[in-house]
């Protein structure tokens, strides 16, 4: 053949050299800047992972499986267990908040009784030494407290204190009575006179003012109790006679 260069394995060569392919160097250097640059990043993009195609789902399987009648997972759900479980932590709720709610505490009827009474006209001079008994009613199943003051007016003047401290009440009192020892005797000189003519004349007996301040604590709260504003009555001559009483009114 004329033109061709036979190669070693007995093939003609092209009879010109500028019809060949260009080599791959040649032709990466003749591409522009830009080529280059799109070629990279479509190379880069099918690389992540959020442009990949998504995977098909794998085609339904055509086996038929028997379960036996006597399989767990063809038997209904044994709820006893947990409903029993929800009843009796409704039950425990419902006790706990009817034992934890609040109840009001209350005053009943206080009773004052004259533990001593004498009088001097001579020397001008008077005692008086009062018991008051004040019952306090605590409805709650939880203990609670009560403290307060007690005063004792002669007409609009003071004529004793007596304090009650801080007392427990046991869960369920009805009533816890508490017992207030109460010193009549200080007064004023003017209304000394008064007491020792109303003790000298009939019906030789005196009247009282009974007022106060009590205060009642259960866990965190605190209730003011209705205040004491109430009356009894003071026999000159024979004060264990009867026991004069005083109703707390609110």
């Amino acid at each position: 053949m004329a033109g061709y260069t036979p190669l070693p394995d007995g093939l003609p060569s092209p009879p010109d050299t500028a019809f060949a392919p260009p080599i791959q160097a040649d032709y990466v250097q003749q591409r522009g800047v830009w080529d280059r640059a799109k070629t990279w990043w479509s190379v880069q993009r099918s690389r992540m992972p959020w442009t990949r195609p998504a995977a098909e789902p794998p085609p339904p399987s055509g086996y038929l499986t028997l379960i036996p009648l006597s399989d767990a997972r063809l038997q209904p759900r044994d709820t006893r267990l947990t409903a029993a479980f929800l009843l009796l932590f409704a039950c425990a709720v419902a006790g706990a908040v009817f034992v934890a709610v609040p109840r009001g505490v209350s005053v009943g009827e206080i009773t004052v009784k004259t533990d001593r009474m004498s009088w001097n006209t001579t020397k001008s001079t008077y005692q008086l030494k009062l018991l008051a008994r004040v019952p306090v009613y605590n409805p709650n199943y939880l203990s609670a407290s009560i403290e307060g003051d007690l005063r004792v007016l002669f007409y609009r003047t003071v004529a004793g204190n007596g304090t009650i401290e801080r007392r427990r009440l046991p869960p369920r009192a009805s009533p816890q009575v508490i017992d207030v020892a109460i010193d009549a005797s200080d007064v004023p000189a003017d209304y000394i006179m008064a007491i020792l003519s109303q003790c000298s004349t009939f019906p030789e007996e005196l009247i009282f003012f009974l007022k106060g301040r009590l205060v009642a604590r259960y866990m965190w709260q605190r209730q003011n109790l209705a205040q004491l504003n109430s009356y009894f009555m003071v026999d000159c001559k024979d004060p264990h006679s009867g026991e004069p009483t005083a109703e707390a009114h609110g």
